[in-house]
């Protein structure tokens, strides 16, 4: 039996992308109520990587979007820009997904992705652009959690 998602998303996955571009989601991840599949939304992320947001979150980024003045010219291009990259996606039976060509192209993932939990969200990563983002040692790891209150 496969474990329930508990709406939490942590740990580090590497995952190939098949022949037909699919990417599998970890199991531990795949959100299922009442037997539907639940939607979540792909953003580029500056830094060059995917962010993907479940379902509560996209309540959360509706309700903010929804306050963007119209006369905010910045903020109304900024979110043309983003949301033209965009995916919103479910996974398959076999907890597989596609993105699109555009995002794959902006976080360079191309035979292998890793994704990171990231608590109320995660990340996909090419291989190369992760261990690039990695900290250097046990002591910068510490300084970041402390900067949370751990």
């Amino acid at each position: 039996m496969e474990p329930a998602n508990t709406g939490i998303f942590v740990g580090e996955f590497r995952h190939s992308i098949d022949a037909k571009g699919r990417l599998t989601i970890p199991s531990q991840w795949r959100i299922q109520q009442d037997g539907e599949q639940e939607v979540f939304l792909a953003l580029p992320n500056p830094d060059g990587y995917i962010t993907v947001y479940p379902p509560e979150m996209i309540a959360q980024l509706k309700e903010r979007v929804s306050k963007i003045s119209m006369a905010d010219k910045d903020g109304q291009a900024a979110l043309t820009a983003i949301m033209a990259m965009a995916h919103s996606f479910s996974a398959d039976k076999q907890g597989r997904i596609n993105l699109n060509e555009r995002l794959l192209a902006h976080g360079g993932i191309q035979k292998e992705a890793v994704l990171l939990g990231k608590v109320t969200s995660f990340s996909i990563y090419s291989p190369q652009v992760y261990e690039a983002m990695q900290p250097g040692d046990m002591q910068s790891m510490m300084d970041a959690l402390a900067r949370f209150g751990f």
